[in-house]
């Protein structure tokens, strides 16, 4: 998972007073928000490019065509509400609360062969469920400050635009297999409910995240041998290193795939010796 910063999308004219005015027809005169679906379609390909075309839960890259618009607040039934909730329709326009998602993470599938199952469909747990919004008062409605509504809930899965949250997530070096960046309890329970809800720990994605960690570690292996032969009177092995050194930078840029777990890993290999990784990760 990597940062997104969702205030970068950029609208073509007139987007927003359509999305206030299907806003309105859906608070106040009951309109269902599937039928203007076309308004959050529309942005589906620039959501895309704030990643590079990866999903923003899993950093999969995928067909935009086999991707989704994720309500991060589902527009719909919330199943993980305690009451029954018909969901954040006030939010169903609101670009703020639209993600970039891959099918596995977006949608319920169960991977038999496996024994996993996950997607992300109508879940939204909270951290404190007491904190849930199920109503909003549509006569003090701020249309230009939607989210204000909610902020006083805490989701429990990890947001990819929330500045930290994606540091929480990295993976195991033996199999790909996601896993939390810190042994603290609250941490470690939004991360494991994170790999239910997106499906992170999907096989097939497991396997491509493996096979990324190993050839990270295959060439930080290389650059450390290659920085400890550097010769100040041999300008050939400083090229040496140099050239493994950018092809770990390509592996931590936020363009290649599973980015951030590859950043986790990276992390775990600092040593006084070799602060060339360091330095890295700074870039």
């Amino acid at each position: 998972m990597r940062y997104v910063d969702i205030d970068e999308l950029r609208l073509r004219d007139g987007w927003l007073e359509e999305a206030e005015a299907a806003t309105r027809a859906v608070v106040q005169n009951g309109a269902v928000p599937g039928e203007r679906d076309q308004i959050w379609r529309d942005v589906k390909a620039k959501l895309a490019d704030l990643l590079h075309d990866k999903c923003w839960f899993c950093e999969t890259p995928i067909p935009r065509s086999d991707n989704a618009v994720d309500h991060f607040r589902p527009k719909g039934r919330v199943s993980d509400a305690k009451q029954e909730h018909s969901g954040y329709r006030w939010l169903a326009f609101e670009r703020g609360n639209f993600r970039y998602a891959c099918t596995y993470c977006n949608s319920r599938r169960i991977d038999v062969e496996h024994g996993t199952s996950g997607g992300k469909a109508d879940r939204f747990p909270l951290v404190d469920e007491a904190a849930r919004v199920y109503e909003v008062d549509v006569t003090t409605l701020d249309f230009s400050d939607l989210l204000r509504t909610v902020r006083k809930e805490q989701p429990e899965i990890l947001d990819p635009c929330d500045l930290e949250d994606w540091k929480l997530l990295g993976c195991q070096r033996e199999n790909g297999h996601p896993c939390p960046t810190s042994s603290d309890k609250s941490v470690v329970d939004r991360v494991q409910k994170s790999i239910e809800v997106y499906h992170l720990n999907h096989e097939p994605t497991c396997k491509q995240r493996h096979r990324e960690a190993v050839m990270l570690l295959e060439a930080v292996r290389e650059a450390k041998a290659a920085f400890l032969r550097i010769d100040d009177t041999n300008p050939d092995t400083k090229a040496d290193f140099r050239g493994i050194a950018k092809r770990i930078q390509r592996m931590i840029n936020r363009k290649a795939p599973y980015s951030g777990e590859m950043i986790f890993l990276l992390r775990g290999q600092r040593s006084p010796d070799h602060p060339w990784i360091r330095q890295l990760l700074e870039l």
